[in-house]
């Protein structure tokens, strides 16, 4: 997802969230991508490295039960949400707005040809 909304491609999650942080302080991230966004994309990097780079001691577990689960599936959800369903949503509200105006421009040329075309009102005698 941060590859393909965020139009970044480092080599790994820890410096493509840093190119999106980069992106948000300078004032050029992709609508949706926020402070906050990049603060729970951390966290969840974070939480995702306790299982994929196991410390020296592989019998240290770290359990997560469902509620923490919920709430990482619940950002994952949040962040489809905001980055592409309202991208999605808002260019169909764009997209109308300017096939009304069009619409609109065209019924207004229309209408103004057709009172040229009619013959001048008769003046009183």
């Amino acid at each position: 997802m941060i590859r393909d909304f965020g139009q970044v491609k480092p080599s790994t999650l820890f410096k493509e969230i840093g190119a999106l942080e980069k992106a948000v302080e300078e004032g050029n991230a992709p609508r949706g991508v926020s402070v906050d966004s990049i603060e729970a994309l951390t966290a969840l990097r974070k939480v995702g490295n306790i299982g994929a780079h196991m410390e020296a001691d592989v019998n240290v577990i770290v359990d997560v039960d469902p509620e923490e689960a919920q709430v990482l599936i619940e950002l994952i959800e949040s962040l489809i949400d905001d980055w592409y369903i309202e991208r999605h949503k808002r260019q169909q509200r764009f997209s109308k707005a300017v096939a009304l105006g069009a619409s609109k421009t065209a019924a207004l040329a229309d209408a103004k040809a057709g009172q040229a075309a009619l013959p001048a009102p008769a003046g009183d005698a």
